[in-house]
């Protein structure tokens, strides 16, 4: 195994730096972009799953209180005069009335139960989209802090490397002469 100086060391991590970072940002580009929606927007949709949280609570808690007093309203309250009065009981038969009402409560049971299931994937849809902006912010800053390293890397390249690490490098301090002080090595002084 041949020993590397560190000059070898140094432009091969500069190589693979630079390689890692053009992947990254190829990789997170597209996910920033699909993650970035307009703040109006965002706030049009948040404000709707908000409203639409308390509504279904509301609603949930209104199906219960509705539940509770269903024998004092009016279309319900005429299963119970059925089932207090012996001569529509007969008829009916005890069986079908108790079906018929646990049936009645059954349904407006999975009903509020439905409303409030709504009203929760309301709230994980908007804490998900909470989630998801603030991901779409910290991906464009993270494409941004690679993007200024592909530059400062580009510059050190530039400066340091000619192009394509071929190994030449450039003065540091290069002087500017006029024409007229440049000496020619053809005429000897």
């Amino acid at each position: 195994m041949a020993l590397t100086t560190l000059k070898d060391d140094l432009l091969a991590e500069f190589k693979e730096e630079r390689i890692m970072i053009n992947e990254q940002i190829e990789l997170l580009a597209p996910l920033a972009i699909s993650l970035r929606k307009p703040a109006a927007r965002r706030l049009l949709s948040s404000s709707t799953l908000i409203l639409t949280e308390f509504s279904c609570y509301i609603l949930s808690v209104g199906g219960i209180a509705f539940m509770l007093f269903m024998h004092l309203i009016y279309p319900f309250s005429v299963l119970g005069e059925i089932f207090y009065n012996p001569a529509f009981r007969n008829k009916i038969g005890i069986p079908n009335l108790i079906f018929l009402i646990s049936g009645v409560y059954g349904l407006t049971l999975i009903g509020v139960a439905l409303i409030f299931i709504v009203g929760r994937l309301a709230r994980e849809m908007r804490l998900k989209n909470d989630i998801l902006h603030m991901a779409g912010k910290d991906i464009k800053t993270l494409i941004g802090q690679h993007l200024e390293r592909k530059a400062a890397l580009d510059t050190i390249e530039q400066r340091h490397l000619l192009g394509d690490m071929t190994g030449v490098s450039q003065p540091a301090n290069q002087k500017w002469q006029s024409v007229n002080e440049v000496m020619n090595p053809g005429y000897g002084k």
